[in-house]
Order: structure tokens, then C-alpha cells, then sequence
């Protein structure tokens, strides 16, 4: 049982009610309170803030949907669960955008209930961990910034989470905070779903399995959460919710990456105040250099020690710029990585593929593959060494090696 726990059971049906209580009991959590639903259901909540709300959903559903939604707006940190006897895709979203945390249908087996309240229980222990700050993050917190927009930041960023995914090594999430374009999913060839400005501004979502659900897994075998689709989904998103949901992130993957607009506000300070790392991004435009600078200064003005910030010079065109010595005493501070200029970039972003899947062991994926093992924290691969033939031979299995031992040209 969890006297501790207050739970209130929603249904209409009273012979339906009563036999989900028993299952409920028998499985570990004990229903406190019950009601038929409608405004009876709504009064209670407010009057008896439970931490547990389980409601039937039946047709018509709009009721349902009301007590869910008027739980979380009042109650935003306790645990919804719906069931219902029918499913659908449009009805289990419809429930997971009202609020609900979990969703039973059909014939419910009683080691499901038994798991449903489990996770109940682990989610009041985390909702009071994660508001005293005594939830561990475990993940690394890598924020890549670049104050200009067209230098290759967010071709860094997923060029940074394939390589990660694709060591075997780390587990790794992007999350795209860019609160004006939102490229990532373009870049990744994914389609969204849920978005940034969804999870970060429901509690609900702050649970393993349902933030797990939530986002989408690239091929490389990163996770991705894309950026809101309009700019008006970010206004009541603020920096505490980004925070929150980054550092809830990094409890749960061992690198997170944040990707962020070509400009400063507060979404890209919120990001950089959790972050173990920053890798801000630089071309050798004069624009561009002068921005580096004032990054640069802000960092040392904040106090952040000098390893925790990257410098990474992109030169996104062929032509003779500024070397890394001039950009190095222009910005103040050493550029650690340099991304040559190489046309296999431009060809895989038309791909909708990161360069380091696209054409493993081309120049610039050679370096990303360096700065990837950098900011994770695993050993470099050796540029043309084992690491890089096998993964890219290891595409094509014994036919593609056969073809190229006798110098045929792959495609890739």
C-alpha cells in the first residue's frame, strides 16, 4: 500500500469503479477518495490536491479530457492515469496533450496495474527530488553556441550527436532550443511530434518512460527533441522550464546536447548556466569574429573556467580567410577544433544526414568525430585509423568490402 499518497479514482460507472479499486489496491495503491466525474470530480481536486488522479475515459470523452485538463493546469506535478476500454492513436494523444502521464486500455493485466503503480510511487519520490535539487544528473550538459546565424551550428550540434550515438559508447539527446528557425529535424530527416515548448512546459512529461516516449530516434541512434514549429509556442517558456527540463534530460542520457539561436537571449543563458561544456561555434567573418570575442568575455565575466569553453573554427567556403593564428589573437582565446571547408558537408545536409554517417571519414567528419569524443569524454578515434575504416566498411557488410578491396567506387 501508499498511505503516504492521496488517489483519487474517476469513473461514471459505479460496478466499474469499484472493481478498478479492488485491482488498484491489490496492486499496491490505495484509492483514497472516489467520484462519479464532472464538476463532482473538479471540486475535489481542488479542495483535496491529490497526488494521484486515475480517471475513466468513456464516451463522451470531453469529460474525461476536462478533469485531466483542469488537474494539470491546477496540479501540474501530480500523476495522471487514464483507461479506458477502447484505444486509439488519436485518442491516446489527445489524453498524453490533456495531461495524463499513463494510459491502460482494453483488458488490463494486473502485472500492468502492478507497474502503474510503481511508477506512481517513483514518480512523488522524484517530483520531491527534483524540486529540492536532490535528483542526480548523471549526463554531461553540452550547450553549442555561435552568435550569427549560417556558420554551421546546428550542423555541428547533429554532427555531434550521430557521432556520440554511433561510438556505442555514450547514449546522447539533442534538444533543439533554437527559439526562431529549428533546423535539427530538417537536418536529421525526422519528422516532429512533440516539441521543446510541449515537454518543457508540462511537469507530466518529466517522468522516464513518458519523456522517453516522447522523443524521436534518429538512426544514428541519438535521441532528438525538435524546437517548436511556431516562435509563439516559446512565450510562455521561460528559462526555468528549460532548465528543468534539461537537467531532468540529464538524469536519463549521458550527453545532452543544446542546440541554440544565432543570437544571445534567454533561452541560450538558461542553457549555458547548466552546462558542464559549451562548444561556440566561429567562421572567419569579421561579424562573426567579433561575436566569438564578446562570448568569450561574457564566459570569463561569469567565472567559467577556461576548458569548459571550446572554440570550433567552421570555414564554411573555399575561400583564403583569416588563420587560425589571427582568429585565436582576434577572439582572445585558442581555437581548439577546426572544421575544414569540405563539399562532403554541403552534400550530406542536402541528404538530410549528418557528414559523419554520410561520408565517414571525410576531413570535417573527421574532426567531428574528435570534438564528439571531447565533449563525451571517450578516447578520439584515430583519424583514417581502424575506427573509422571499420565503421564505414561495416555499412556495406563482406559484398561492399569485396567491392572496394578491388577499388570499385562506393557510393555513399
Amino acid at each position: 500500500m501508499t498511505p503516504n499518497l492521496t488517489t483519487l479514482l474517476v469513473d461514471s460507472d459505479e460496478f466499474a469503479r469499484e472493481t478498478m479499486r479492488q485491482r488498484l489496491e491489490a496492486a499496491g495503491l490505495e484509492v483514497t477518495l472516489e467520484r462519479p466525474g464532472g464538476l463532482a470530480a473538479q471540486e475535489t481536486i481542488a479542495q483535496f490536491h491529490p497526488d494521484v488522479v486515475i480517471v475513466a475515459v468513456e464516451p463522451p470523452i470531453q469529460r474525461a479530457l476536462q478533469v485531466i485538463t483542469f488537474t494539470r493546469e491546477l496540479l501540474p506535478g501530480t500523476s495522471i492515469v487514464a483507461y479506458s476500454s477502447d484505444w486509439s492513436p488519436h485518442l491516446e494523444r489527445r489524453l498524453m496533450q490533456a495531461g495524463a502521464n499513463d494510459f491502460l486500455h482494453g483488458q488490463v493485466r494486473s502485472e500492468r496495474l502492478v507497474e502503474v503503480a510503481a511508477r506512481v510511487r517513483a514518480m512523488a519520490i522524484r517530483r520531491t527530488r527534483l524540486a529540492t535539487g536532490e535528483l542526480e544528473q548523471a549526463g554531461r550538459i553540452v550547450t553549442v553556441v555561435g552568435q550569427k546565424g549560417g556558420i554551421g551550428k546546428t550542423t555541428t550540434s547533429t554532427n555531434l550527436a550521430a557521432a556520440i550515438a554511433g561510438s556505442g559508447q555514450r547514449s546522447v539527446l539533442l534538444i533543439d532550443l533554437d527559439t526562431r528557425f529549428g533546423d535539427v529535424a530538417i537536418m536529421l530527416d525526422v519528422t516532429p511530434t512533440y516539441t521543446v515548448s510541449e515537454v518543457a512546459l508540462e511537469p507530466s512529461y518529466l517522468d522516464r518512460e513518458v519523456f522517453h516516449r516522447v522523443l524521436l530516434q534518429h538512426e544514428s541512434g541519438a535521441y532528438v527533441l525538435p524546437a517548436a514549429r511556431d516562435y509563439r509556442s516559446w512565450l510562455n517558456c521561460g528559462p526555468a522550464e528549460i532548465q528543468r527540463l534539461i537537467r531532468f534530460a540529464a538524469t536519463m542520457f549521458d550527453v545532452v546536447i543544446c542546440d541554440t539561436p544565432g543570437t544571445y537571449n534567454d533561452v541560450v543563458g538558461a542553457a549555458l548556466e547548466v552546462s558542464d561544456l559549451a562548444v561556440a561555434i566561429t567562421s572567419t567573418d569579421a561579424t562573426s569574429l567579433k561575436n566569438a570575442a564578446l562570448l568569450v568575455e561574457h564566459f570569463r565575466a561569469r567565472g567559467r573556467a577556461e576548458d569548459r569553453l571550446l572554440v570550433t573554427l567552421v570555414h564554411g567556403h573555399g575561400e583564403q580567410g583569416p588563420s587560425k593564428a589571427d582568429v585565436e589573437f582576434v577572439i582572445g582565446h585558442p581555437v581548439n577544433f577546426e572544421v575544414p571547408f569540405d563539399q562532403a558537408v554541403q552534400r550530406a545536409t542536402q541528404a538530410g544526414s549528418p557528414v559523419v554517417r554520410y561520408r565517414p571519414g571525410a576531413p570535417a567528419a573527421c574532426v567531428y568525430e574528435a570534438l564528439a569524443a571531447a565533449v563525451a569524454g571517450y578516447p578520439a578515434p584515430v583519424p583514417g585509423g581502424r575506427d573509422v575504416r571499420s565503421r564505414f566498411f561495416g555499412l556495406f557488410g563482406r559484398k561492399g568490402r569485396a567491392v572496394a578491396a578491388k577499388g570499385e567506387r562506393v557510393a555513399v
